[in-house]
Formats: C-alpha cells, structure tokens, sequence
C-alpha cells in the first residue's frame, strides 16, 4: 500500500465507498418490484406483444448500457477520465432516488435505466485511470488493491444492506418487507454514492485522457476486425461457451435473491448474510485459480469448476432447506466464476497479440449479451410456471457450455 501515491489511495477510497453503496441495496430491486405486483403486471410493446413489467425492469438496464457505449465513449474522450465518473456518480445518484421515491412504474423504469450508462462510464474509466495514478512499480498493486476492495466491500455491503429494511421500518414506521422498506435501502445508497464522490474531487488526472491500455485507435480498428475475420472460427469458437452461460445466468442469477425469499420464507437480515457470504467465496475462489490452472491446465480447469458448479445449481433448485441452498449458492458462485478468468485467460493465449482487444470486447460482450432479454423470458416464466423451469433451463445452458469447452479445447486440443 506504501507504494500508492496519495491519488491512487483516494481512487480506492472512491471504489469502496461506492461499492459499498450500491451493495446496500443491490438485493432489495427485485423483492420491491414484488411488493408492489410488477411481477404480474405486464407491458405492450410493438412487435413483442405483453411482457412481463419485472423482466422489463431487469432487462432494461443492460440495453440502455449497450445503446449507450459508443456515445459514452466519446463523451470520455472529450470530457475526461475524472468528469466521466463524476458523471456516472451523478447518473448513480439519480437513478437511486427516483427508484427511492416513486412506485409507478414509468419513474422506476427511468431510475433502473439510468443505472446502464452509468456503469458503462465506470467500465470505461476505470482501466485508464487506474494505469495513469500508477507506475510500473505500483500498477499491480493497484489494480489488486482495487479487486480485492470491491469484492470485501460488495460482502459487507450486502451483510449491512440486510439491516437497512428493518432500520427504515423503525424510522419511517412502514410494514416490514414491503416497498417502502426496501426503497429506504435506495434512498440511502444514494447518499453514499454522493459521498463516494467526493474523493474524485481531489483526483487530479490530465484532461485529455489516454486510450485504455490495449485498446486499438479509432484509425486502426477497421485493420484489427480484419485480423480478426482471417480465421473466424477461431474467434467464433471463443465465444460460444460465454454466450452460452450468458443464456443461462440471464435466466436466474437477477432472481436468485427473489428465489431464496419466496421459497424459503428469507427475513432481509439473512438474505443480506447469504449474499455477503456467496460474493466473499466467489472473491477468494478466484484466487485458487491459478493454482487448480497450474495442475490441470486452463481448459480442464474450466470444465472442471463449471461442471461442478452445475450440479450444485440442480441441488440447489430441490434443497430441502435454507442453509443448504445458502451452502449450495455459495459453492455454485465460487465454482462458476473461479473459471470465468481461466477462460478469458486462455482465449487471449489463443488470439494473435494484435486482435487480443477485439477478442476481449467480444467476450465481455458475449458474457452480456442475453442479460438484454434473458430477465424478461425468465419473469414470464416465473409467472407461469415457478423457477423449476428457470433452473432447469440454466443447468442445460451451463451443461452446453461445459461440453463445448470440453469438446473443442479438450479433447480436440488447441486448433
């Protein structure tokens, strides 16, 4: 930590505050939407016919983000590294408060919309920044410093998010579980993400802020998609196994907390425990990747910790008790994402060195690209028929991924 300069600490000042903030309240969305019936609630929309207002709400986020990244990438360019997250603050900030004082669902789908852009501006701010408050000395330390931050503060921030409905009950004298409660949790994120942003004030970087490292020019990306197009199945095959896994995510893990709460009856203190324990387990698991890495290799490792991790999602569809489903959730997000950067890892080995950003930016969008539709199918779902067919949907498209990766880098070996 000694060798951060006094910018980098207050950089990750900002980074736990604000994850922090937004962990508050990060399991209430849902079970607030169900307070008040947008899950039986439906929208019209052209072509698509009646869709369930709960998806729409899940959905909406990742969509306007996608429509929002190119022009957010300019807007970066042109205003600079610390504006663009002052910005995406103040878009945090209006996003949490209109979820925090309106019920109808116009307001609410404007404040959940809000949240895309503004993490699209994070995204595309924080690499950069991060490689201009460092040298060569600190860099790692600085980039470890903030993963390890934002997934402590993520666990605590759900562990006391869990308190915060029942402190909004005492106060505001509203009944327990219901809207009112949860929408306390909002109001109060949004007062610590104004917090969180006071750091970034005295955050001094350059005004014309630098390409993000590995990123390719404007000028040469024309001649990166033609690297890429030389050999399209090589590209192609990487991507298969995350878009399948972005099928089966997009279907449950936006639920998951509104599946602990209607099967098993959760209090928010437990729910809010639950979910800071399976984000702490996912954190240290990604650090014994490399060692499970060292011993099997990068594709076996994959197949390894995501099959395992689908049968611990089938156990816990049918666990017969809260504590095992807890145990099971825990075990499921550990194993799942230990092998999410084994495999990107692997995919840059197996990219020539000049299409490696294009082949990122195709993964990370291949992780994403249901999350668009995946929530509003899953919630017409839920409606009809529970989430026995959500999990059994999720397993099949995690168990396709598995395959796949099998099959192609595994017993195929490298092409």
């Amino acid at each position: 930590m000694h060798q951060l300069s006094p910018v980098a600490r207050l950089y990750l000042l900002h980074v736990a505050l604000i994850t922090f903030a937004l962990a508050l309240s990060s399991l209430f969305l849902n079970l607030m939407l169900l307070d008040l019936g947008y899950d039986q609630r439906t929208l019209a929309l052209p072509l698509l016919g009646e869709i369930s207002l709960l998806g729409v709400f899940n959905s909406l986020p990742v969509l306007t983000a996608s429509l929002s990244s190119l022009p957010l990438w300019g807007l970066l360019l042109r205003v600079g590294l610390q504006r663009s997250m002052l910005i995406a603050c103040g878009l945090l900030v209006a996003s949490l408060l209109t979820l925090a004082c309106n019920t109808d669902p116009l307001p609410l789908l404007v404040g959940a919309g809000l949240s895309g852009p503004a993490s699209v501006l994070f995204q595309l701010s924080a690499a950069p920044l991060m490689m201009r408050l460092s040298g060569d000395g600190a860099r790692d330390t600085l980039f470890s410093m903030r993963f390890g931050l934002s997934i402590a503060m993520s666990g605590v921030g759900n562990l006391v998010g869990g308190w915060l409905p029942g402190l909004g009950v005492a106060l505001w004298r509203v009944t327990p579980q219901s809207a009112a409660s949860y929408q306390f949790t909002f109001a109060i994120s949004a007062l610590l993400v104004l917090v969180a942003s006071l750091p970034l004030l005295r955050v001094r970087v350059a005004a014309s802020p630098p390409q993000p490292s590995g990123t390719p020019q404007a000028s040469s990306m024309g001649h990166l998609w033609r690297i890429c197009m030389r050999r399209p199945w090589a590209i192609g095959r990487l991507l298969i196994a995350p878009l399948l896994i972005s099928c089966g995510a997009s279907l449950l893990i936006p639920y998951l907390s509104l599946y602990v709460r209607q099967r098993y009856a959760t209090p928010d203190t437990t729910l809010g425990l639950v979910f800071a324990a399976i984000g702490i387990s996912t954190g240290l698991a990604a650090l014994l990747a490399p060692q499970i890495s060292a011993r099997l290799g990068k594709p076996r490792s994959v197949v390894l910790t995501q099959g395992l991790a689908v049968v611990c999602l089938l156990l816990l569809a049918w666990a017969p008790s809260l504590w095992i489903a807890a145990f099971m959730a825990l075990l499921r997000g550990a194993l799942m994402n230990m092998a999410n950067p084994l495999y990107e890892a692997y995919a840059m080995e197996q990219s020539a060195d000049e299409a490696r950003p294009v082949v990122s930016g195709l993964l990370a969008g291949s992780y994403s690209a249901a999350y668009i539709i995946g929530p509003t199918i899953s919630a017409e779902v839920q409606r009809q028929f529970g989430f026995t067919p959500i999990f059994i949907a999720t397993a099949i498209c995690y168990g396709l991924a598995v395959g796949w990766v099998y099959m192609v880098f595994v017993r195929r070996g490298r092409v």
